[in-house]
Parts: structure tokens; sequence; C-alpha cells
């Protein structure tokens, strides 16, 4: 009975699964709360939501490979497509990204584009049992995926071959797996950032949620870990999602310790599909300014960051940039002449990294070096 009741509850949001996009007439017309029907383009189209806008793609042109062009069959999950960016030249870190109850990896391919695009890699996850895989399963297979992707930085045919940083990772998730993004971080405290997009989080705990229903609940012990996590939630989930009360985005992130870099973003007036796709600006700069932060040690997206959304009706954080080291080339927590001897190199060597881009001017150079060199002098 309990693992009906469970169904029961992921079944009441697989519609969501599907854009507006995805659906004829007569379906569009039976999911008139959330569609609509464009006469004009004869499309389905969603309304509500996060607010709109273009994706801005970044610089990169993006190419993917999957299974079928070797990578490894993980045991953990059935498929996964790896997006990389065209003509990196610096080592590149890694995102996977899970999709909702039902889903396979090719409802997350706008977010993992998108990604590639700014220079990461981003790899899309297909379950193995996209509707009875409980939370768990769902978290250990994206941690086998994340192996998957540190052998394709030693597989010779591989065109990302000796091109990834092994000791970045993020985890990313839209609904059912934004909780599983949490998950991982409790399984995986290397990890280095977390994403949760509309998340939902179903824990069965007979001993924490004794005098809950089915033994499901949500408790700090559940979420205990000390991964630097973004939630991006909609304030009218609840709404659509009433059987889900206590597990959504707020939910989780007050349960998230106070101590874990964390930020929640709650779009006003939006909906469980609100994230699910980049299409909102204000989403984009909060998603890719904190994988930049937490996976390229970008310290100058830091002040963006703490910058509320026009569109936010709720937005906390904990996040501090008070203490985040500038001119720390070499990131050992001081500035001294051996960041000097750093920036040097990098300059000689051409290398071009935005910590090291101290005038943000897009270029590693003697600039750089003056003003790395000034800050010294004065300090000492």
């Amino acid at each position: 009975m309990k693992y009906f009741i469970l169904t029961t509850l992921l079944m009441s949001i697989n519609y969501l699964q599907a854009d507006c996009s995805d659906l004829d007439s007569t379906d569009c017309l039976q999911w008139a709360e959330y569609c609509e029907w464009n006469e004009s383009t004869e499309e389905c189209q969603e309304i509500g939501g996060g607010g709109g806008g273009d994706i801005v793609y970044g610089p990169f042109e993006v190419s993917s490979i999957s299974q079928t062009d070797g990578m490894r069959d993980g045991p953990l999950y059935a498929d996964a497509t790896l997006y990389y960016p065209e003509n990196m030249d610096t080592m590149m870190t890694s995102i996977v990204l899970g999709p909702g109850w039902g889903g396979d990896g090719i409802y997350m391919s706008e977010w993992a584009y998108y990604f590639s695009s700014h220079g990461f890699i981003a790899t899309t996850i297909d379950y193995n049992d996209p509707i009875d895989e409980s939370h768990q399963q769902r978290a250990e297979a994206m941690l086998d995926l994340i192996e998957t992707i540190k052998l394709e930085n030693i597989r010779n045919e591989s065109p990302v071959y000796n091109r990834i940083d092994t000791n970045k990772f993020a985890a990313v998730g839209y609904s059912l797996s934004g909780g599983v993004a949490q998950l991982v971080a409790m399984l995986d405290s290397t990890l280095d950032a977390a994403i949760a997009l509309n998340p939902t989080i179903i824990v069965e705990d007979c001993d924490g949620c004794a005098d809950y229903q089915y033994c499901i609940c949500l408790l700090p012990e559940h979420l205990n870990h000390n991964v630097p996590t973004l939630i991006i939630a909609g304030e009218n989930e609840i709404d659509e999602l009433p059987s889900y009360d206590g597990l959504l985005g707020a939910d989780q992130y007050f349960n998230t310790p106070e101590s874990t870099t964390k930020m929640l973003y709650e779009i006003a007036g939006g909906g469980h599909s609100s994230a699910e796709n980049p299409f909102n600006n204000n989403i984009q700069s909060k998603t890719l300014n904190w994988l930049k932060f937490n996976l390229m040690d970008s310290t100058s997206v830091c002040i963006n960051l703490l910058q509320a959304p026009t569109d936010a009706s709720l937005f906390l954080t904990t996040l501090d940039c008070v203490n985040t080291i500038a001119y720390d080339i070499n990131e050992d927590g001081l500035v001294d002449n051996a960041d000097f001897i750093m920036l040097l190199t990098m300059v000689v060597n051409e290398s071009q990294t935005e910590l090291a881009d101290i005038n943000y001017d897009l270029h590693t150079d003697i600039y750089d070096l003056l003003l790395l060199s000034d800050h010294i002098h004065h300090t000492f």
C-alpha cells in the first residue's frame, strides 16, 4: 500500500515532465490551467511561470557524445549524453543533470546545452527506471555517471580526452531530481555544488518520521551536508502539489544547515515548471554564476549572486562574499609573492583564467601583474 501511495504522489506531477509545446490542441485544453493554445502559431504554449527571456548562450559551440560513441555503460543508469564546449583551451569542470519523474535525459538537454556553451561539460542521465526508482537509487546513479565522466578523461578516443578536471563536479536536477541532487551531496561530500530546480523530495524514515503518514517527512538530518546548494522554486508550487507540503524547495532550504553555503530563489507567481528550462534570464544568471563561483573559482561573480532577482517573492542566502579572498591566485588563503610568481608564469605562458584576470578585462596580462604587485606592496 505504501508504494502505491508513493507512486500516486509521483504520478500527480507526471504531466509536468512534458512541455506544453509537446501537446496537441486537445491535450492543451485538458491542461488549461497551465497551457494555452496559440491560434497564430498553432502551438500549445505555457502560461504563468517565472518570467520570460531568450537563452543567452555562451561563446562556445557545443557537441555531444553518448554510449554509442564509446562512453562507459554504467550499471546504475540506462544511458547518458555528454555535452561539451568545442575549442575550450583550459581544463573543464563537469555537471550531471537529472530529469523529473518519468522523464529521460532529453528533458534536461536545454540546460546541458546552455551550460556547455559557457564552458562546462554537462551530462544528462537516463535512469534505469524513471518511474519506480527511489531518490536514493537515482542519487547513486548520478554518482555512477560521475565515474563515467572521469573515465572519459583517460579514454583516448574521447573528444574530451585529457581535458576534464576530475576533481570538480556539480549535480543539477529538476523536480524529483532536484531532491536527488541534495541526496547526492549527502552521499558525496566532495561534490562542489548542487542546484535544485523546483525540487521535490521523498525521504522514507520510519524512525525520524514515525509520526508521519507512510514514514515520509523532511528533517534537518536528511539534508545534513556542506555542499553549496542553490534552490530555485516557484511561489505557487504548493497549489499544484499539495501532497508535497513540507517537501518542496523552501522546505529543503530551511532543512539544509545554516553552516552550508545555500541560496533560495523563489519565483513570484511561479509554478512547478517555473525553472524546468533556462528561459528565464534571472534563472540563467543565478545558475550560471553559482557554477562559475563553485566550479571555476570565479570570485568576481559573488556580488552578482547576492543581488535579489527582480521576480523573486523570497530570496535568502548564507553566501558570504566578504570572506572571498581577492588576488589569491594559488588559492592557499594568502596573498603574497607566491601569487605574483604564479601570475607571472600564467602571463608568460599566455594562460587565460578568470581567477587571474584581476582587472576583469578578459585577458591575463601585464596589467594584472601591476595590480597584484601594487596590492602586495601596500599590504606588506
